[in-house]
């Protein structure tokens, strides 16, 4: 294969030109009704791309994409990429607040969303001046009242644009788009991928996968969510058909007709499978051949309750960024999935220590990864900034431990770690063990200061539980002594009926930690009052 070539494809479009080019008008697309085939997207982007550049849009402008899972996603995507311009997408739920900075930041030249969406930048004056072009998904033909600047999605989609040309002249390095963090402890970060880094992780997948024509992958995540966005462009690198489902319970409709081979998931949706979908799944899950879970880890028990109803079906766990692919990892001898291979075709994965040297086994430190499928940078960084990227690797901000052997075990956030006692914990691990318990669903552990000890922290442990019955505090704190050092275990245990999430079901670990301070607070004012 070519240097920067990924199965015929130099750029993004290049995927989705062979596909439609081998696999002509068989459908292989799949969102809610719509049955679509490669070529008809091929064209219906060509249309698109033709529109965009009419109505100036160049190479390197910024489009925003507020648009929810559905073909129209799919095409505006390559009909920007075939414009040589810049996919931004965006939740269309994303907080007002999160929005108006990422467009100031962004200046985009192109909007294309929901009316909903569109209203709410609407409201913010200091960022209409940067669109010469708006699409909306639904406008009213010859509306008299639609400003000059808007225009029908569907119609720019349907019409043909003959005799506008597309700009040439694009590289494999050309910034192909820009995933902005959720910014749930701070500024959201906009992270720069590259077509060829797009590619060489699509690539990645399909090998690892050995995905071909027949498959049918099921997605059934947020489409502006990094893991979905690189498994649809998987997808059609693959030639495979591909069902885009906002959630799980619209995908199942589709499994007897479709006959799925892969699927993507997350654990929250995994754990919904497990409890309310196990009939459904064994009965008509036969045709899985994998299935992919991402975003959050899961306790043996649980990937163990999972295999149990599909046990035909490769269970597969990834640990990935949205600054770059990593890979599917490894169980250790606990069971548990947390070692990222020392072999990862293209991407060498290290553990460095504070200075940036290398450490030796049995050493703990920074993860860096260098190679291929990783971001350009961030957007707004400085030329020295992408060189050290490029030269030196990434530095994740995860904690990882180098084995003999090569493999890098996952030892979570560096900014998670919390200090208690002078002793450092790994939340991960306590929430693990907490899990582990029969009567509870999902844990997140969080080190607070003890209002009566002035520098002094505790181990508060928010629960969300399984059964309809609360576990007494001394039976939690007998289970987690039989599996931890006594510096682990919480001491105080917190019910909540559930967490805060993002859109692909992680917990908001920032959220539940201000939830446990006002726990506190309460519990104190309540003391407080009781002694007055």
């Amino acid at each position: 294969m070519p240097t920067g070539e990924h199965y015929g494809a130099v750029l993004l479009q290049d995927a989705l030109r062979n596909a439609a080019e081998k696999c002509g008008k068989e459908a292989k697309f799949f969102s809610g009704a719509e049955r679509l085939s490669f070529a008809e997207i091929d064209a219906a982007s060509e249309r698109l791309a033709r529109r965009l550049v009419e109505q100036q849009i160049r190479p390197g402008d910024r489009v925003i994409l507020g648009l929810p899972n559905s073909s129209a996603f799919i095409t505006a995507c390559f009909a920007i990429w075939k414009a040589r311009a810049v996919v931004v997408a965006l939740d269309p739920a994303i907080r007002s607040a999160n929005l108006q900075g990422i467009l100031e930041r962004t200046e985009p030249a192109a909007l294309i969303c929901t009316n909903a969406f569109a209203a709410r930048v609407r409201e913010m004056p200091t960022v209409l001046g940067f669109f010469k072009t708006i699409f909306l998904d639904d406008v009213p033909a010859g509306s008299p009242e639609r400003p000059a600047l808007v225009e029908s999605l569907a119609q720019a989609i349907s019409t043909a644009q003959a005799a506008t040309a597309l700009p040439t002249g694009a590289h494999a390095d050309d910034l192909a788009s820009i995933t902005f963090t959720s910014g749930s402890t701070g500024v959201p970060k906009g992270v720069m991928h590259t077509h060829a880094g797009i590619l060489a992780c699509a690539s990645y997948t399909l090998n690892f996968l050995q995905l071909s024509p027949s498959d049918v992958m099921v997605v059934p995540l947020p489409l502006h969510h990094i893991l979905a966005f690189r498994r649809y462009l998987t997808a059609f690198l693959a030639q495979c058909s591909v069902l885009i489902a906002p959630d799980i319970f619209v995908a199942l409709a589709h499994f007897p007709k479709l006959h799925p081979t892969g699927l993507v998931m997350v654990p929250a949706a995994c754990n919904m499978l497990i409890d309310n979908f196990a009939a459904f799944f064994r009965q008509n899950g036969g045709s899985l051949r994998y299935l992919e879970i991402g975003s959050e880890p899961m306790s043996p028990e649980r990937l163990a309750a999972l295999q149990n109803i599909l046990p035909n079906t490769k269970i597969l766990l990834t640990y990935g960024l949205t600054e770059g692919r990593v890979g599917y990892l490894k169980a250790g001898p606990n069971g548990v999935y947390n070692r990222v291979p020392s072999s990862n075709d293209g991407l060498d994965v290290h553990v460095i220590d504070g200075e940036g040297n290398r450490v030796d086994a049995g050493q703990t430190g920074e993860i860096l990864l260098n190679g291929s499928g990783l971001l350009k940078g961030y957007w707004g960084d400085t030329q020295e900034a992408l060189d050290k990227i490029k030269n030196e690797g990434f530095r994740t901000g995860d904690m990882g431990l180098m084995e003999s052997n090569g493999d890098v075990q996952l030892m979570g956030r560096i900014d998670d770690i919390l200090k208690v006692g002078g002793h450092k914990i790994n939340p991960r691990e306590v929430e693990a063990v907490l899990q582990r318990h029969p009567a509870i669903a999902e844990a997140v552990l969080v080190g607070l200061a003890d209002p009566k000890r002035i520098m002094e922290a505790k181990l508060h442990a928010l629960i969300v539980l399984r059964t309809e019955t609360t576990p007494s505090s001394e039976e939690l704190i007998e289970h987690c002594r039989k599996h931890l050092e006594p510096y682990k275990v919480p001491t105080t245990f917190h019910v909540r009926t559930s967490f805060p999430k993002t859109s692909v079901g992680k917990i908001q670990r920032h959220l539940v930690a201000e939830d446990a301070k006002r726990i506190l607070a309460q519990q104190e004012s309540s003391a407080g009052s009781r002694k007055d």
